[in-house]
């Protein structure tokens, strides 16, 4: 298919809904005449030359429960304190204890740990999530989502969404908008490329929904600093602002599971960047201590 092809396809599905899909109405999710849930994303919101459709097929028919042992993997259905322990951290917690920095950020990549780097602009946030992202294997589906075309992904299946901070290309899809188009395209991770707005609260439930992986970045000095200044845009959102304080502590909480920071170097020093103490929810539970207890302690 070319792209002209690609591009008819979209304003044809669209139309079938009574949906617009121009450049100043970018996302459309609709379905089509067979019952296949299509989310369609066209410039600005993604690189010009380009048309992102993601197609869902529905399961034809309803199989009857009798037949659920020979349609699914049902080996620990029964057993829930076995398959959570199956997520074994203790390699992880080895490298942390060793400070074997580069294996670790590597097998917590691998392994789907959400990996929050924080730091001051210029710290380098991007340009080390650019090596953590490497990690990823080649046989995941990646979407991102940036303001500008930053991150390197080397990935195949990838879809690159972009939103306007300043709303300059008059679309009104920001963030939280893609976020919520990234979902309906079957990701197998969603990687933000920093938090900020009302996405925070999107991205946060996105991880509990069953998206977990993620890299992102966040202004702040230190670990600490970095949750409370994603506890405050998630208190800020809409959502959030009636949520009760523990409630926000706690979704945060189950949901970072690294945090890095950066910090930049006096200009005489041999390296530019430093790397300051990196906080692991792991480590930390072993120590009695989780991510809500920092908040609290704001």
């Amino acid at each position: 298919l070319t792209l002209a092809d690609l591009e008819d396809i979209a304003v044809l599905a669209g139309s079938l809904r009574r949906q617009e899909v121009a450049p100043l109405a970018p996302l459309c999710a609709t379905e089509l005449p067979g019952g296949e849930r299509l989310q369609i994303c066209i410039p600005p919101c993604v690189p010009q030359g380009t048309v992102a459709l993601s197609i869902r097929k529905p399961e034809q028919g309803v199989a009857p429960l009798s037949e659920i042992n020979n349609r699914y993997q049902t080996a620990d259905w029964n057993r829930c304190r076995a398959a959570r322990a199956k997520r074994d951290l203790d390699p992880l917690l080895a490298l942390y204890d060793r400070a074997e920095l580069g294996r670790f950020l590597d097998a917590a990549t691998r392994a789907k740990l959400n990996i929050l780097l924080c730091g001051q602009t210029g710290a380098g946030k991007t340009t080390l999530s650019k090596s953590i992202l490497a990690a990823i294997p080649d046989t995941e589906r990646l979407i991102t989502i940036e303001d500008t075309l930053e991150l390197t992904i080397s990935q195949p299946n990838n879809v690159r969404l972009l939103y306007s901070k300043d709303d300059r290309d008059g679309t009104q899809v920001g963030a939280e908008d893609l976020l919520q188009a990234s979902l309906r395209m079957r990701p197998d991770r969603v990687l933000l490329q920093e938090l900020r707005d009302d996405a925070a609260w999107t991205y946060l439930t996105s991880i509990c929904s069953g998206h977990p992986g993620s890299v992102t970045t966040i202004h702040g000095r230190d670990a600490g600093d970095a949750l409370r200044r994603l506890f405050l845009l998630v208190k800020a959102s809409p959502a959030g602002r009636a949520m009760e304080r523990d409630a926000i502590v706690e979704l945060i909480a189950a949901s970072i599971d690294v945090i890095l920071p950066l910090f930049m170097l006096a200009p005489d020093q041999d390296k530019r960047i430093g790397i300051g103490a990196v906080w692991f929810a792991a480590a930390a539970a072993d120590r009695g201590e989780t991510a809500g207890d920092l908040l609290r302690a704001a």
